[in-house]
Parts: structure tokens; C-alpha cells; sequence
């Protein structure tokens, strides 16, 4: 009797014999053998894997296996971003410490994914919020700031009333926290910043070299830098005043209007200089900006009383204070060009008689223009310097004491790390930190009198600066001193990455991370990347979107995996999520595909299972025909026999050609990581199979011996380009079908049966 497809049984038996054998293990380092390291994303420990996780990892680990079947050494392990505000929250709604919270969630998600089957290897997985590892983040931070790339600050920045917390630029949108969809403001308090600007440049510069990014990647870091070519000239004032002023309207900066200056500008505080243009700075500051205010039409401009003279030295331009300059062009001054700006022109509209008092101030003073500088070629970035400090409790702790005497003095790295108290219950409100006498009170580090502990906590995008590192250490060397783990040779075999596959909004994270290499590099832990970047290759998928949003646990339209796989098994629901759409493309969700994909598993089980039974009756009948009154291949044949098997030939050449093709089409395909196409050609390869058996059947009324061999041959071949797709069920019937390397991973094929003569 046919052997009926029970995707769990089948699943239960694969991951037994997996976990058996340690397959997906992290292969010791051996020069001679072809190596690579694929990251997955970490995603936040906050809940449940959702279908938009599946997708990133079904796609990751398609890969993975991909490579390890080509003999392949895969490190494919996984990580979670545990700290952060995903995870106060939930620890908040449940009314419990954040680190129970993380706990709990790990453990679900964890059997969630390999319930699933993914390849991870587990041994190396981590937790961002274990002190053994956020040690990391302590390091890099002390790391950096010696060397001048992590610096205290007043700054404005964002920040969420309801979260009691300042928020990253990729944290705010449209206007609202990305959290509780509140408005957002700018306030100005004192932070830790993370200067990004000292390598904006080379991140630039180095994209041109990125060959194995897909355009989705490449779009990302364009996007992140906000690069704006244009011109650059120097003006000077009335007063022997000078500034360097930019615009991207090389051929219009004759009809500049104003100059419009970032209040994050170096030279801000020597423009505002009167008590009355101060105070309106220090009210900005101090009062914030909802995010709606933030347009052209209603931006704050404060007028500094001070002029330049325009390039063609024919009148004076006002000189004017407003953020909307950032946004448009990083942090620096931009001509007003109203003629071929929507935005200036706005603002032009705005200004009113007092923004000409400095014009005609310097009229009665008989002021004379003198030669403005020729305009040079220039490029300014959108990329700045960001704030990394947050008043949540669940986080990093800073490794900076406050003394009295000595000021902010840093912790020793021997010292390291700071452990967070994990008994604290926050209730959404202030910072518990700063309330628990045991962590705040502690002694200087350089003088030894009393101090305070800083009571902000790193933001988690500071954690995942890192993130893509640990899985390159064995488990047992993660104690080890960070120098010492940092020069292991496991880093210079595995760095750097082959390649990250994460959805396309993580390109604020991987910008990041090449910056933090290419510090690493300059400092010297990192050397060995002479580039500085860590990952030569790059896949940003697009986002599954349900209800008309992309899919996400804080916007409450997620879909559960375990149902489905509960209802289906896993490889239809990776199947699935590969077929639907090209990683490039957003997945718009729907159970279409789910059904699609299970129906052809189970087609391709019953299929396999029935012409495995009846080889078996050919081969214990001595062949069809026997029946029939035919002599089958094992008797003796009779003079018309060569020419019925010739009947055929053709067919079976025409099956090896078609196999042949799909695996060179198939491989191009998951080199260049093209799942969906991948099992779309899988899928044309079993139709094409089944209609050879038709073609067959029909020429010569049933299969022969010879017939029947390549037909399984093409299953075989089937089953292994099906192994990195749906790995469950290709490995059992690639063993069933007598696969060469049965008990060990599925390999890739080469088609070498031979059409029998």
C-alpha cells in the first residue's frame, strides 16, 4: 500500500536524525576546504516568531544548506537582540522583571525555529542581555571612546513622552514612535553620541567595491548616507564674518535668496550671538518640536540679524537658523534658492521685514562687497552622528562613573562588565536605574572617592554594532577576554561574512556595522579587514505584508507560524514563503501559496512512493510486458526487442537533457540566492518527469527496465534540488530512493546517469 505523506512524522524523523549526527555543527577550520559564514538577523527577544521572521530565515538557511550540499564548511548560527524597549514593554504588560520576560520568550521562539528545521548551529547561538556578552557592547563603547568616536553631548534628539525615552532616528515614524505610535518631539538634553561622520565618506566611497550586495542592500546604504552633490563656496559679511555654504543647484547659486543654517552647525553659537536670537535658540531647545512642525511651512526660523553677502556680491542674503537644513542636506549651511526649491521657496515666504534689518543695517554703514570664493564641486550627507543613551532599565549598562572631582571617568576593561541588577520590575515610568541606591552608588575608578554610576542604558542598535561577531567564537573561548577572543584565528578564517540576509529595513544596523569596522580596523582588532567592511555580500529581503502594512509585532498584524505548521508541517510553510515572491519583492500574504506548496510536496511524496513500488514489481516480474505475454528485461528477448527499446531511447536522453538544464538553471539560481526561482525550476522539473513517464507509456505501453532506472535517476535528482528548499521531506526520499550519501546531508546533483543503451 502507498506510503501516505505525514509531514510531522516525516519532520519528527529528519530533525532526530539531524540533532543525531550534529549536521549542522560549525566545522573546524581547515584551509583546504571552501568555507563561509552566513549571518541571519537577530531579532528582538520580545514574543513570538512571526511569518515575516520565517521568511528571512527559510530564505538564510536555503542558502546554507545550498552551500553545505556543494561540500560547502557553513558556519549558519543565531543570535538574539534580547535588550532594548520591545522587551521592557512586553516585561511591563506582564508585570515582571525584563530579564524573566527574555527569558521565556527565548525558550518559545527557540522551538519555534526548530520546530522548523532551520540549520542553525545551536551550540553558538547567544543573548545580547547575558552579562558574558554585553560585556561586548561595555568594551566597544570604552573602545570608541577612547579613540574619540563615542563623545558626551547636549544635543536635540527625539523623544517619546509615553516612553519616557529618547528614540533613534529609525525608531520615529512618520512622525511617531515606533512603539506606541504616539507623537514625537525634539528636546535637547545631554547624551552619548556615536560619530558616525569620521567615516561617512569611506562607506561611500566603498560601495562602488560591494559585488555581492544585491540593489535592494546597495539602495539601503544610498539611502542611509543621504548623499547630495552640488556645489560649495565661501561668503563673507558685512562685518568680516565668513561661512562655507552649500547647494546642489550648481547653476542657480546666483539666484540664492538666504542662507540657511543647521543649528547642530560648529559655528551656530558665534551666528547667535544676541540675547534676543539666544533665547529663542535655548527655547527651540529646551521646548522640543513636534514632529508635525517639522515641515517648511511651519519649521521654527530664527533670524540671527547677521547677512552675507551673495555670489554676485549685488546684495545681501539673511542668515537664518532651522533645522529643516538637516534633513535635507546633514548638518550645514545651504543657499536659499526659492526659484528652484519647493522648500525654500516655502520658507521664503515666511520672511519677514525684520529679516531684512541686516541688509539694511549694513546699507547705512556704507558696507562694500567684497569677491565671494569660486564655487567647488562638493558633496554633504544626510548621515549623522546619533544618539546611542536611553532612560529605559533594560539595556547595557554605561560603564561611566560620575565623580565630583575627576568628572566622567570610564571603567577600567579589566573591570568589565558592569552587570545590570535583574531583580528590578520597571513600570514604564522614569528610569529604575536611577532609583536603586546599590547600582548608583559606587566609588571613582581614578580617585576612589564617591561617585555615580551613569544611569542611562545603551540603546540596543548600540548592541547590534556587534552582533554579527559572537557567532564566530566557540562557545567555550566566550569567557575569554575580549582582546584575547578578538584575536582568535576563528575570526580571520570566518570574516568576513559571505553574507547577511536580513529585511530590507536593517540598513541603518549594517551602515553601522561597517562603520564600526572600519574603526575596529583603524584601532586594530579588526586589521585583518583591510577594507573595513564585514560583510562581502549582502541579500535585504522585502517585507511580508498583511492587512496593506508590513508585518510586525508592535503593529499587531502578524500571522503565527505554529498554526500553520501545526496544520501543514514545515517544509510546506518554508516552501511556501519561498515560492510566493523573489526575496527583492514584498510578499503580500495569503494561504494560496501555503495550499500551492502542499499540494506539490505531497504529489511529489506520492509519486516517488508509487514509482518506487513499481520498480520493485519490474524488477520482481522480471519487467513489464510480462503480463502481456512480453518477455521482460531478465528473459530472453526476441528479435523485436532492441527495436522497442529504441523506441524510448530518445525519451530517456530528452529526461536527462531536461535534469540537466534544471540543475544548471537552479544553481545559478541559489548562488545568486533566487529562491523563488529556484523552486519554481524544481517544480518544472516534476512536471517534465511525469510527462516523460507519459511520453513513455504511451510509445510503448509501459515502462522497461531501462526506462524505469532513469526515471528514478531523475527523482534522485529532483529529491537533492529540493534538499535546501523543503530539507525534510527531500532527505527522505533521497534515501528512499537509494541516494548515494544516504544518513548525511542531501548533496547537490550532478546528473550523471547515462541514457541505457
Amino acid at each position: 500500500m502507498p506510503v501516505p505523506y505525514d509531514a510531522h512524522a516525516v519532520e519528527a524523523r529528519r530533525q532526530a536524525a539531524w540533532r543525531e549526527r550534529a549536521a549542522f555543527a560549525t566545522p573546524p577550520l581547515a584551509e583546504d576546504q571552501p568555507h563561509l559564514y552566513i549571518k541571519p538577523s537577530a531579532p528582538f527577544t520580545s514574543g513570538n516568531v512571526h511569518i515575516g521572521h520565517v521568511r528571512s530565515y527559510s530564505i538564510g538557511d536555503a542558502y546554507a544548506r545550498f552551500r553545505r550540499a556543494r561540500g560547502d564548511g557553513v558556519l549558519f548560527a543565531f543570535g538574539f537582540d534580547a535588550f532594548g524597549l520591545p522587551a521592557e514593554l512586553g516585561a511591563i504588560a506582564s508585570g515582571e522583571p525584563p530579564s524573566e520576560w527574555v527569558r521565556r520568550c527565548a525558550a518559545h521562539m527557540t522551538g519555534q525555529l526548530q520546530r522548523l528545521g532551520f540549520s542553525f548551529d545551536w551550540e553558538r547561538s547567544f543573548s545580547s542581555a547575558d552579562a558574558v556578552m554585553y560585556r561586548w557592547s561595555q568594551w566597544l563603547f570604552l573602545t570608541l571612546l577612547d579613540a574619540g568616536l563615542v563623545y558626551q553631548s547636549t544635543g536635540t534628539v527625539d523623544w517619546c513622552d509615553t516612553c519616557q525615552t529618547t528614540l533613534a532616528t529609525i525608531q520615529v515614524e512618520n512622525g511617531e514612535c515606533w512603539r506606541c505610535h504616539n507623537p514625537v518631539r525634539l528636546i535637547e538634553r545631554p547624551q552619548w553620541y556615536l560619530r558616525l561622520s569620521a567615516y561617512v565618506s569611506e562607506n561611500d566611497e566603498r560601495l562602488s567595491e560591494l559585488e555581492n550586495w544585491d540593489e535592494n542592500s546597495l539602495a539601503s546604504q544610498r539611502f542611509v548616507l543621504g548623499r547630495v552633490d552640488g556645489v560649495e563656496l565661501d561668503l563673507s559679511g558685512p562685518d568680516g564674518r565668513t561661512l562655507t555654504v552649500f547647494t546642489p543647484h550648481a547653476d542657480g547659486f546666483g539666484q540664492a535668496r538666504f542662507v540657511l543654517l543647521s543649528p547642530k552647525h560648529p559655528a551656530v553659537d558665534a551666528w547667535v550671538d544676541e540675547p534676543e536670537t539666544r533665547e529663542q535658540l535655548e527655547q527651540l531647545r529646551a521646548d522640543g518640536l513636534e514632529r508635525s512642525a517639522r515641515g517648511a511651512e511651519a519649521i521654527a526660523l530664527i533670524d540671527t540679524g547677521h547677512s552675507l553677502w551673495a555670489p554676485s556680491g549685488e546684495e545681501l542674503l539673511p542668515v537664518l537658523v532651522s533645522p529643516v537644513v538637516d534633513g535635507r542636506f546633514g548638518v550645514t549651511a545651504a543657499l536659499g534658492i526659492p526659484e528652484l526649491d519647493h522648500t525654500d521657496e516655502v520658507i521664503a515666504q515666511r520672511l519677514v521685514e525684520g529679516a531684512r534689518r541686516s541688509q539694511e543695517r549694513a546699507a547705512a554703514d556704507g558696507a562694500v562687497a567684497p569677491g565671494s570664493s569660486g564655487p567647488r564641486e562638493a558633496v554633504r550627507y544626510k548621515a549623522d552622528d546619533f544618539s546611542i543613551s536611553r532612560q529605559r532599565s533594560w539595556g547595557t549598562p554605561i560603564p561611566i562613573v560620575y565623580c565630583e572631582s575627576c568628572g566622567a571617568v570610564p571603567v577600567a576593561k579589566e573591570q568589565l562588565p558592569v552587570r545590570l541588577p535583574l531583580d528590578i520590575t520597571p513600570t514604564g515610568t522614569g528610569n529604575p536605574l536611577a532609583d536603586l541606591r546599590e547600582f548608583v552608588e559606587t566609588s571613582c575608578p581614578r580617585c576612589g572617592g564617591q561617585g555615580r554610576r551613569e544611569t542611562d542604558t545603551l540603546d540596543c542598535h548600540f548592541d547590534a554594532l556587534w552582533l554579527w561577531i559572537p557567532a564566530c567564537v566557540p562557545a567555550g573561548a566566550r569567557e575569554e577576554a575580549l582582546e584575547e577572543i578578538l584575536a582568535l584565528p576563528d575570526l580571520r578564517y570566518w570574516l568576513p561574512c559571505e553574507r547577511v540576509v536580513a529585511g530590507s529595513d536593517s540598513g541603518n544596523f549594517v551602515f553601522d556595522q561597517r562603520t564600526v569596522t572600519k574603526a575596529l580596523r583603524d584601532i586594530g582588532p579588526l586589521a585583518f579587514l583591510s577594507d573595513g567592511e564585514p560583510f562581502a555580500g549582502c541579500l535585504f529581503h522585502e517585507m511580508v505584508i498583511n492587512e496593506g502594512r508590513k508585518m510586525s509585532k508592535h503593529l499587531g498584524n502578524v500571522v503565527d507560524p505554529d498554526a500553520l505548521v501545526e496544520r501543514y508541517g514545515a517544509d510546506t510553510v518554508r516552501l511556501a514563503l519561498l515560492y510566493a515572491a523573489r526575496p527583492q519583492r514584498s510578499l503580500n500574504w495569503s494561504d494560496s501559496a501555503v495550499l500551492r506548496c502542499h499540494r506539490f510536496l505531497t504529489q511529489v511524496w506520492d509519486y516517488c512512493h508509487g514509482r518506487l513500488a513499481a520498480a520493485e514489481q519490474v524488477r520482481d516480474e522480471g519487467g513489464p510486458g510480462a503480463q502481456e505475454g512480453r518477455p521482460g528485461p531478465q528473459e530472453g528477448r526476441s528479435d523485436e526487442e532492441p527495436e522497442r527499446r529504441d523506441e524510448t531511447e530518445h525519451l530517456r536522453a530528452r529526461l536527462q537533457k531536461w535534469c540537466e538544464a534544471a540543475v544548471e538553471r537552479t544553481t545559478a539560481d541559489m548562488v545568486a540566492v533566487e529562491t523563488h526561482s529556484a523552486v519554481r525550476n524544481v517544480m518544472r522539473l516534476f512536471e517534465r518527469i511525469k510527462d516523460y513517464e507519459k511520453r513513455v507509456i504511451a510509445r510503448s505501453g509501459a515502462l522497461s527496465r531501462a526506462d524505469m532506472d532513469a526515471l528514478l535517476a531523475a527523482l534522485t535528482t529532483l529529491t537533492q534540488m529540493l534538499g535546501p528548499l523543503a530539507p525534510h521531506i527531500a532527505e527522505e526520499l533521497y534515501e528512499a530512493l537509494g541516494g548515494e550519501g544516504s544518513g548525511a546531508q542531501t548533496p547537490w546533483p550532478r546528473v550523471s546517469f547515462k541514457v541505457a543503451a
